[in-house]
């Protein structure tokens, strides 16, 4: 079991739905998850469904070989994805994942003791019809809530709109990469998570939340592909105690867990430096 995190991303780009390489990735898939990927009008987005839905498969076939046509994945009442065991007393009980997808990219995190939520975001995405060149104010106007005055100097530092939109999507992805963690869905006040830049590492983030440091959290910006046509995408992670599940509903995603077992076992010592190394995947290693 790999002790550390486990990050894997693809870009669907290339992905051609009308290949016969995408028909056989589709077919590995039960019935229902192909129709729930068919359902998608546009290609862009039956690419993106069939990466995350194969980048879970992936992940538990070879973390734990287990047999592909084994492997059950549900979600939370939230949304949050997970691995539904069928063995009573699992292995590792406490491993669990995330997922996300953006643009042209789908990435995914593991953990086997500790709480993980990802975000994605393409940096060139713009409101419709804007140029990369136009001032972003007005857009982010519509966002003056969601972020704290402190956040906002640190976006709007640069006089360049590409610069404040890089920052600005950076933010969005670690508020949103610990929303997911917690499973909360829905409902959480941005506000409330307030992100700064760790001084020693340029990717590490520091959270302060409802205006008290939570150093039990860890934090990592990176971004993917960064020479490609559309300027790459940034992937946050973000890493937290499982007792911080946000409820016996999303709990689910260690069905067989005693919480306070759990904190017994991983709340007596301090997390270790946070490593996050992305590795891109290609279509044909997620095939079982």
């Amino acid at each position: 079991m790999h002790e550390g995190v486990v990050a894997w991303y693809v870009d669907v780009r290339a992905w051609d739905p009308c290949s016969a390489a995408w028909r056989h990735a589709l077919e590995t898939l039960p019935i229902e998850e192909q129709q729930q990927v068919k359902r998608f009008v546009f290609a862009k987005d039956q690419r993106l469904a069939l990466a995350s839905r194969l980048l879970q498969r992936a992940l538990v076939h070879e973390v734990f070989e287990v047999p592909w046509r084994d492997i059950a994945i549900a979600r939370t009442p939230e949304g949050k994805p997970f691995w539904r065991r069928s063995t009573p007393r699992p292995e590792h009980p406490w491993w669990n994942y995330n997922v996300s997808h953006h643009g042209t990219v789908v990435a995914i995190a593991a953990h086997a003791t500790r709480l993980v939520g990802v975000d994605v975001m393409q940096l060139l995405e713009r409101p419709r019809g804007a140029r990369p060149q136009d001032d972003p104010s007005t857009f982010f106007q519509a966002f003056r809530s969601h972020f704290t005055p402190r956040e906002w100097r640190w976006i709007e530092r640069s006089a360049e709109p590409a610069a404040q939109f890089h920052a600005f999507y950076r933010l969005w992805s670690l508020k949103e990469s610990y929303i997911k963690a917690i499973g909360v869905g829905l409902g959480f006040e941005l506000l409330r998570a307030e992100f700064s830049p760790r001084q020693s590492r340029d990717d590490a983030w520091e959270l302060c939340l409802d205006g008290h440091s939570a150093t039990h959290w860890q934090f990592r910006s990176s971004v993917v592909d960064q020479a490609a046509e559309d300027g790459g995408h940034v992937i946050s992670v973000a890493l937290g105690p499982m007792d911080e599940i946000w409820s016996p509903s999303t709990s689910s995603i260690v069905p067989h867990a005693d919480l306070a077992a759990l904190r017994e076992s991983t709340g007596a010592s301090e997390p270790g430096e946070l490593l996050v190394t992305w590795q891109r995947k290609e279509l044909r290693e997620l095939l079982p």
